[in-house]
């Protein structure tokens, strides 16, 4: 059935208050969980549902009403100490809020889907008080007219037309909820919502269907971004500051073609260009700014499949998340949910050990993972650690060679690290039975290859027996890269500087072959080289050169020196995408183009290093 709502602008500002709420929830919960006794917590998360519900009730989503007031029932009981939390009643609220975020997501696609929804509403009845069965409200007009079926204080009294509609626009701050909702009339008005149904009637109505709890992960807007006001002032004083140099350089257009005293026009100039650079610059910076969210809201759904997967495996964690307000591109956030969910189950499944395990190896029974995220340098660090058991190297060799993905003579000469990093290797699994939850390798490609798409690296600490840590690297930003301009053959490429280590100017002469792979003997290692006009199949200049320049690029331990004929200086470019008929080239990631119109191709060093997997150099969304 589609939604009719005459006020769309009011529609769309209660699904972004109630999205807001409820991405918040699921945190809240879990921590409410560990701190029972945290009453300014519990008031909150009453608010929360309290403020769903009323501004469900204003716009007549009946089904909304349901679950939240039962849900907002046993939250009450809970606050007033009626009853006393435990895993059974959080799992139930659990299983209410994700209903809810499952119907909220409907009215969100436009369409209201029939949902069983009474299931979770008599999961929660038995936790209501004495008379709670009967008092079902199923509408505002109905719920105005009986009594709650527990005491309410007077927060609880019925929201009028006013009420709710602050709520859904501004999701009522602690102090205006308590100065609001007293002053609420006995009475809403019936046009509020449909006339009240029979309940046995509306079960009827709707098949038994389980709710898509999976669908509660998309309520998240990707198509707008809360922007601080402060912010907006300081863009539209730089858009106001570039108008100005805009104005100046008509000016000199102007006087220059009406042949005025041109004497100091250089001098201009260059004033002109030396500004117009500052203001562009910082103007650049106050969009990205814009665009950048905290890491947090990914994070926060963390602490509620941490619970659920320890539960199921039968261990005990403790999850630690620092560094949460840590801020990066929209666009990266909305693309590292993925690789993090896993990474997280792979930590709980594979790295932490049972509690018995973990008692027998004179370790306390819990067992620790440490989310964190820092920013470092023009990159965002996000680091999962574990207090387990450890990646054991001779287990993962076995199990690659037993696989058939290296044999004898290539495990004879990797390192430690190299022989961790199999477990990247798509088919590698650790684990005699594989499992819905996670495995070293299943799916561990998978992770590296999203992480590589934005490009990130990632890095594997391990200490065999103590616990070990994925640590990924990802740009703040895949709009503008600060990069490193070579000529090849008289064509210019952009190489990221994230990915250069230093530069050379070396002789011909100095490069050797070794096993049909030229290199170059530098300080007290063998680099070896890659030419990128073999490379990119480059028309030869028609330059014979004595010497040339290397450009040493890296990715994690990996090192290849990139032989090219000129180093141009580094510039700041604005990523453009290469459209569906290049994309995947080898070692391409994208384009620039270049002050003088030319378009320059971006390098990427990952899909280079990697063997021709392009890591994908994107254009921001």
């Amino acid at each position: 059935m589609a939604i009719d709502c005459e006020d769309q602008e009011l529609l769309e500002g209660f699904l972004a208050e109630t999205t807001e709420l409820l991405e918040k929830l699921d945190d809240d919960l879990i921590t409410l969980e560990k701190s029972p006794d945290d009453s300014e917590l519990m008031n909150r998360i009453f608010r929360s549902i309290h403020t769903v519900k009323g501004a469900s009730s204003f716009l007549g989503f009946d089904f909304l009403v349901k679950v939240t007031h039962k849900t907002e029932d046993v939250l009450n009981r809970l606050r007033k100490v009626e009853l006393s939390l435990n895993s059974e009643i959080m799992d139930v609220v659990l299983e209410a809020v994700d209903l809810v975020k499952t119907l909220v997501a409907d009215i969100k696609d436009g369409e209201i889907v029939e949902r069983d929804i009474e299931t979770v509403i008599s999961k929660l009845i038995p936790y209501l008080s004495e008379g709670a069965g009967e008092a079902s409200v199923l509408s505002p007009a109905a719920s105005a007219t009986r009594k709650e079926p527990a005491p309410a204080p007077a927060a609880e009294a019925p929201v009028t037309q006013e009420a709710a509609l602050k709520e859904a626009a501004e999701a009522l701050e602690e102090a205006a909820a308590a100065a609001q909702e007293p002053a609420a009339a006995k009475e809403e008005p019936a046009k509020a919502a449909p006339p009240p149904q029979p309940k046995a009637a509306a079960a009827s109505k709707e098949p038994p269907k389980q709710p898509a709890a999976a669908k509660g992960d998309e309520l998240a807007d990707n198509t707008t971004v809360r922007v601080d006001v402060k912010r907006l002032d300081d863009l539209m004083n730089q858009v106001g500051e570039l108008v100005l140099e805009r104005n100046r350089m008509i000016q000199l257009h102007s006087d220059f073609q009406a042949g005025l005293d041109i004497s100091g026009f250089t001098d201009d100039f260059g004033k002109l260009s030396k500004r117009l650079n500052f203001v562009t610059s910082e103007l650049q910076m106050q969009v990205l700014k814009m665009r950048m969210l905290p890491v947090e809201k990914v994070f926060k759904k963390f602490p509620r499949i941490v619970r659920n997967l320890a539960r199921d495996l039968g261990k005990e964690v403790d999850l630690q998340v620092f560094g949460e307000e840590t801020e990066l591109d929209r666009s990266v956030v909305d693309e590292i949910g993925d690789p993090l969910i896993h990474l997280i189950r792979n930590a709980l499944d594979h790295g932490l050990e049972t509690p018995d395990e973990r008692l027998a190896a004179g370790k306390g029974r819990v067992g620790t993972v440490v989310l964190s995220a820092a920013h470092e340098g023009n990159q965002i660090v996000i680091s999962i650690k574990d207090d387990g058991r450890g990646i054991d190297p001779e287990r993962v060799s076995k199990k690659a060679l037993d696989k058939g993905l290296v044999t004898e003579d290539q495990l004879a000469s990797m390192g430690q690290r190299e022989i961790l990093e199999l477990i990247f290797l798509p088919g590698f699994s650790t684990k005699e039975q594989t499992t819905d939850l996670s495995g070293r390798g299943v799916g561990m490609d998978v992770v590296r290859t999203n992480i590589r798409k934005l490009n990130g690296i990632i890095e594997i600490k391990n200490d065999l027996g103590h616990g070990s840590e994925f640590i990924l690297k990802l740009p703040l930003t895949l709009a503008i890269i600060q990069s490193l301009l070579v000529e090849v053959e008289k064509e210019i490429y952009s190489i990221p500087l994230s990915s250069v280590i230093e530069t050379l100017r070396v002789s011909t002469r100095d490069f050797h072959m070794v096993g049909g792979q030229e290199v170059l003997k530098l300080r007290d290692s063998v680099l070896p080289l890659l030419r990128l006009q073999q490379t990119f199949d480059c028309a030869h200049a028609g330059e014979d050169r004595e010497t040339c320049y290397v450009v040493i690029v890296g990715v994690a331990e990996k090192r290849v020196g990139l032989v090219v004929s000129r180093l141009l200086g580094q510039q700041e470019v604005a990523i453009k995408s290469l459209g569906k008929f290049l994309a995947n080239l080898p070692g391409i990631g994208g384009s620039t183009i270049m002050g003088d119109g030319r378009v320059a191709l971006i390098v990427d060093p990952m899909g280079l290093i990697g063997g021709g997997e392009s890591a994908g150099v994107r254009k921001s969304a």
